[in-house]
């Protein structure tokens, strides 16, 4: 009989603070490895900031190349369930099952051009995952577009939907960076968004250069004015 060995894993848990220190929300995630490098990730996330008061919790499963296999997305506006959301990408092809009190029950199928950015779940571990296909290899300065690129929500803190959307956005590659975070000390590589068509204010990440692209720090200005740190990293 095969003795149980436990898939590779690593969790943690992300901090979402105004610059004066003050919490309003915060991230638990967890991901695995299972044999074939593909990685699934969970994460709870949970937030208070102005009018907005939102809960997501989010699956989203990707392979060793880190383009997305499937997603699952549900969302708690003030409480109150407010949609779920499966997704699958396969070929040329994305696939979107929804349910949602603004857009009722849909059926989506949209074609994709591979490689692809990522699917955006906005988680930020989901955002820190949009970087690794990104050509760090052409160094800082690099800017790269991945044309039409799939997420489940254009709001900012990813309270509507879920279903299948469309953003244009591009990443700036900008340095090689160790930062030391509460979770620890990290070699990162620091991304920017560029190009952003919802209006999102500049936002900028640091993104673990390990492999797994944990999401270490990220700095967003505008009206948001927040600082997310890793404050806790197990695995």
């Amino acid at each position: 009989m095969r003795a149980f060995q436990s898939l590779p894993a690593r969790s943690g848990r992300i901090a979402y603070r105004h610059r004066d220190g003050r919490l309003w929300g915060e991230e638990t995630w967890s991901l695995t490895r299972d044999a074939k490098g593909n990685r699934c990730l969970t994460a709870h996330c949970e937030m208070a900031f102005g009018s907005d008061d939102v809960v997501r919790d989010s699956i989203l499963a990707v392979d060793a190349e880190f383009q997305p296999l499937e997603a699952y997305v549900r969302i708690l506006n003030h409480g109150v369930p407010t949609g779920s959301g499966w997704f699958r990408f396969a070929g040329d092809e994305a696939e979107g099952e929804s349910f949602s009190n603004d857009a009722g029950r849909l059926s989506q199928r949209m074609a994709i051009e591979r490689p692809m950015r990522g699917f955006g779940i906005h988680a930020l571990m989901g955002d820190g995952w949009l970087s690794a296909t990104f050509p760090f290899a052409k160094g800082p300065g690099t800017e790269h577009f991945f044309g039409r690129n799939l997420l489940h929500s254009l709001h900012h803190f990813g309270a509507s939907g879920p279903r299948l959307e469309v953003s244009t956005s591009g990443l700036r590659y900008e340095a090689r960076e160790t930062i030391t975070v509460p979770a620890g000390t990290f070699d990162c590589h620091r991304v920017a968004f560029v190009g952003m068509t919802n209006a999102h204010p500049p936002y900028v990440m640091w993104i673990s250069a390990d492999g797994d692209f944990l999401y270490v720090r990220g700095v967003v200005e505008g009206y948001m004015d927040s600082v997310f740190e890793l404050e806790e990293l197990r695995g």
